[in-house]
């Protein structure tokens, strides 16, 4: 008989990968000489692995754009007007446990950085930049 056909989806969050309107959101960990000597990692997409190039430098919080990684954009008749984004948020890991060679090398390194303690300006910081992210 005519009538109203009412569906009901419930999709399973993914382990690694959030959503946002035809974007995807993917977190990766790289370590403290990644990040600041630059380095080619290997990160997953819905379509496989995709080489990044991390840049020196490279500040926790960086967000990567891989162009068309993410969920295929669909018009109001139907059809396929391309596909969302994915993007890589780094998050520089800093170690928890040294091994004795480690703890040296991080203690000469820490020597010829120095040990002056700098305000940020006031301004557009870190969080105000990740609040902007996710639209906060």
């Amino acid at each position: 008989p005519p009538g109203d056909l009412y569906v009901v989806l419930r999709v399973k969050p993914h382990e690694f990968f959030k959503r946002r309107n035809s974007d995807i959101i993917l977190e990766i960990s790289v370590n403290v000489a990644q990040a600041a000597l630059g380095d080619v990692i290997h990160v997953p997409t819905v379509d496989g692995e995709e080489e990044v190039n991390v840049a020196p430098g490279t500040q926790s919080g960086k967000v990567l754009r891989l162009r068309n990684k993410g969920v295929p954009k669909l018009r109001r008749d139907g059809s396929n007007a391309g596909r969302g984004d994915q993007l890589v948020v780094l998050t520089v890991e800093v170690p928890t446990k040294l091994t004795k060679e480690q703890r040296q090398l991080f203690e000469e390194l820490g020597r010829t950085l120095g040990r002056d303690v700098v305000p940020q300006k006031a301004g557009r910081g870190f969080l105000d930049r990740v609040a902007d992210f996710f639209g906060g």
